[in-house]
């Protein structure tokens, strides 16, 4: 992939997450629609967490060459969600010992500032694309052995994915747009 479209791609999808988030109160971003439910802020804080814990991680893996495989590549469900640019619009339940529901954000200058933080982070890491080997990859539980490029590319995915999410959680209150 070209790494200029990838860096636009990567931040418009959290541009947008920003501007949604700008829209609502504080009040209306803790708001849960059921005790067993998120919120949007805390959708926004799992965006934060996973990019940081998750996507950026696996991501630094690879460059750094900790724990990686050469020759291994993505299974049939990661060539599915590479071919088609998206994850599939389905609920996924993640494995308990990896599952963490995320706090409510302090505030919402604080979700703005780290979704903030997202942008610059993953800049910083396509910059150093080059520089990685794409043979060296960390596997990914559902999809298989993932590079530095793809590690990247799945974190705008998973803000993508996160979507329809949104749309449940303010059709639960009648938000319109």
């Amino acid at each position: 992939m070209d790494l200029k479209k990838l860096e636009e791609k990567t931040n418009a999808a959290v541009d947008y997450w920003i501007g949604e988030i700008s829209r609502y109160s504080y009040e209306q971003l803790v708001q849960k629609p059921s005790e067993n439910s998120w919120s949007l802020g805390q959708v926004g804080i799992h965006l934060w967490m996973s990019a940081k814990g998750f996507f950026f991680k696996n991501a630094e893996r690879c460059l750094s060459k900790d724990k990686v495989e050469a020759g291994k590549g993505k299974n049939m469900y990661g060539w599915i969600v590479f071919t088609l640019g998206m994850m599939p619009p389905v609920k996924v339940k993640m494995p308990e010992k990896v599952a963490v529901e995320p706090k409510q954000p302090e505030s919402k200058e604080q979700l703005i500032a780290r979704l903030e933080e997202i942008k610059r982070l993953s800049a910083a890491y396509i910059q150093r694309i080059p520089q990685s080997n794409p043979a060296l990859k960390t596997r990914h539980p559902f999809l298989g052995w993932l590079n530095t490029e793809e590690w990247i590319t799945l974190c705008n995915l998973h803000f993508k994915h996160h979507l329809a999410q949104k749309k449940r959680i303010e059709e639960s209150f009648g938000w319109k747009r």
